[in-house]
């Protein structure tokens, strides 16, 4: 799994629904540190992580992981 790709388009995400990653960490429920790793791509997402990005995102597991 690429997870630079993954990162890339977590923080595209977050930018079009404006939140910082201060903000998209209070509500997934992790460190904003985690946040930035999720981004640069140095950390892998538990499936719970996926899922909460996914729903505060507004968008699909398909288009983060790439499919």
């Amino acid at each position: 799994m690429d997870y630079k790709a993954i990162g890339k388009r977590v923080r595209l995400r977050r930018q079009i629904v404006e939140l910082t990653q201060e903000q998209l960490a209070e509500k997934i429920g992790v460190c904003t540190s985690f946040v930035g790793h999720i981004e640069r791509g140095t950390r892998k997402l538990s499936v719970e992580t996926l899922y909460a990005l996914c729903k505060v995102l507004e968008t699909s597991a398909d288009f983060i992981i790439g499919i």
